[in-house]
């Protein structure tokens, strides 16, 4: 028996027998899975390697050889782990997209290389030429295109997707796209293994290392997302690629792979897409928004015209159109314009593609972009405080609150002076009213590392963020509650105060009658023409705001 060494869990070198683990019963099933798939596979090889690991310098050759000898037929990724080396530079330029593909299979030895998900999984060394071909006969139920580019400024890479079922694949299945730098040569051995020579480094996967779910995939179901990255830590531009494969996330099957492509061939003539709506702020009281979308042209045809439908919480506000000249996986932002909606607790605005080139979209899966937000925070006679955690760039921080009905800015913050510091500012707010609170970043990343910001009212949070480009808007609502005495008129009378439940409201005419409790909830809202009885104890022991008013009146109570 022949043994072979490799490098194991935490820095240690075990022994084990050479195994294969593609079985035979599972090479027999070959015939029958090929009777219900229609596409040529391509395989994805996914490869564990590490600087520091004696083995993998002598496996990763051979396994390089064998994946250059068929590039017709693999599609290859390679994740550089933590062990036995720490100081491993390509483990360390992405340590989380490494480190969640090696929680993903379990990994815990290196040289490793999966095939396919679940097909093949074992030592580097094992994989062979009859491996490859005895899998690359199951043909794929899905065909997979990939292309992309990199902007004016070659900081960073813009990827197409797309990819259709030949037949139902049911399961929570997830897209995924890999940019990887083909080839990475060192002059100085980069670890203590000696090796020079990298091939299909993985450097990001994209959206992220959890993938773009896409659930179940119906006969001719279709799919397309366009995703971009900043680079970061690429040796050598031109060998910049990417990769994209679907997999199942419960069984780890991969379905299909494939490599990018300068002139992919689209499925459908005239097909496009919305995504990335923006402007739309995620906490709003004022019913109204000048949402952006973004319009990708996915087809083979130049796209020279679209018609867009914008809804809120359902119901249609406008339709607008939209001319220009957007060649395949050209895009454009959009402006939508105002809109203006009733503001429910929960609330959702869409945007729909209701024509392209003056007829149907082809491919109607990726014409609705939506956004989900909610109705703003209603404070009532709290304080309110802005939290700021500065980052390490405290001088490209500030903010503004905004009276919405007016336009008037009633209080700025900023710019800081200590990184790293948390500062407290308290907002006067003399009327109430629907506010705006917007948080600038000059440098244009937000708050970075651990820093944050928020605005409290009383001991409750409103809001907070973090990470949020230039700037970010939130909205809310103040109630300002005045004395009781002050504000108690005789022709209004709430009784008896305190209460052990019930509650006795006599007011001269009709009147609104609105309780808050004390994170500036609404938790009750009706009408009073005289008199009328409310039981507290819905609502639970504690300190509630009362307001009964009309146009010219208002009465606030404790």
């Amino acid at each position: 028996m022949k043994n072979i060494y490799f490098c194991a869990e935490k820095h240690q070198k075990i022994t084990l027998m050479k195994r294969f683990t593609v079985f035979l019963a599972s090479l027999m099933m070959l015939v029958s899975l090929k009777t219900n798939a229609q596409n040529e596979r391509m395989l994805l090889l996914e490869s564990f390697t590490n600087t520091g690991c004696g083995p993998c310098a002598m496996y990763n050759p051979g396994m390089d050889a064998l994946i250059a000898n068929n590039r017709d037929k693999v599609v290859a990724i390679k994740y550089h782990v933590s062990w036995p080396s720490g100081a491993d530079p390509m483990y360390l330029h992405n340590t989380g997209d490494n480190g969640s593909r090696v929680s993903y299979y379990s990994v815990n030895s290196v040289p490793h290389v999966v095939v396919d998900g679940n097909r093949f999984s074992g030592n580097s060394g094992n994989i062979t030429q009859s491996i490859i071909d005895q899998l690359s006969v199951i043909e794929s139920p899905m065909e997979l295109h990939l292309s992309w580019e990199l902007n004016e400024a070659q900081d960073a890479i813009t990827v197409h997707v797309m990819g259709r079922a030949s037949t139902d694949i049911a399961g929570s299945l997830k897209l995924y796209v890999g940019v990887i730098e083909k080839e990475i040569h060192f002059t100085s051995a980069p670890g203590p293994n000696g090796e020079k020579d990298f091939y299909d480094v993985m450097k990001k996967l994209l959206p992220n290392s959890s993938g773009q779910s896409l659930g179940s995939l119906e006969a001719n179901g279709y799919f397309a997302y366009t995703f971009t990255w900043e680079l970061a830590n690429i040796y050598n531009m031109d060998q910049l690629d990417a990769i994209a494969w679907v997999q199942n996330s419960n069984t780890k099957e991969v379905y299909q792979a494939c490599k990018s492509s300068s002139s992919p061939n689209p499925f459908y003539a005239n097909e496009a897409a919305v995504s990335d709506i923006t402007d739309v702020k995620k906490m709003n009281c004022s019913g109204v928004a000048e949402p952006t979308v973004l319009l990708t042209n996915y087809g083979s045809n130049t796209m020279t015209s679209a018609e867009l439908e914008v809804l809120v919480n359902g119901e249609t506000l406008k339709t607008i159109g939209w001319t220009g000249n957007l060649s395949t996986f050209g895009s454009e932002t959009i402006e939508l314009g105002e809109v203006e909606f009733p503001v429910e607790e929960e609330n959702t605005l869409e945007v729909k593609i209701k024509s392209v080139n003056n007829g149907q979209d082809e491919a109607p899966e990726d014409d609705v972009a939506s956004f989900s937000f909610q109705q703003a925070y209603q404070a009532v006679g709290k304080i309110i405080k802005v939290n700021i955690r500065t980052d390490s760039n405290p001088q490209e921080t500030t903010w503004k609150v905004t009276k919405l009905s007016t336009g008037e800015v009633i209080q700025e913050g900023g710019p800081y002076a200590e990184p790293n510091t948390m500062y407290v500012d308290t907002i006067v707010i003399t009327a109430d009213g629907c506010y705006d609170f917007t948080i600038y970043d000059a440098g244009g990343d937000g708050l970075t590392g651990s820093s944050v910001y928020g605005l409290r009212a009383g001991s409750s949070t409103m809001f907070s963020g973090s990470r949020f480009g230039y700037s970010e808007s939130t909205e809310f609502s103040y109630e300002v509650t005045a004395d009781v005495k002050e504000n108690l008129s005789q022709n209004t009378n709430i009784y008896p105060n305190p209460t052990s439940g019930l509650v006795n409201i006599i007011s001269e005419g009709e009147q609104s009658v609105t309780i808050f409790n004390m994170v500036g909830q609404r938790v009750f809202e009706g009408c009073c023409n005289g008199e009328m009885q409310i039981d507290m104890k819905r609502f639970g022991a504690g300190i509630y705001a009362v307001k009964v008013g009309n146009e010219t009146q208002r009465v606030v109570v404790k």
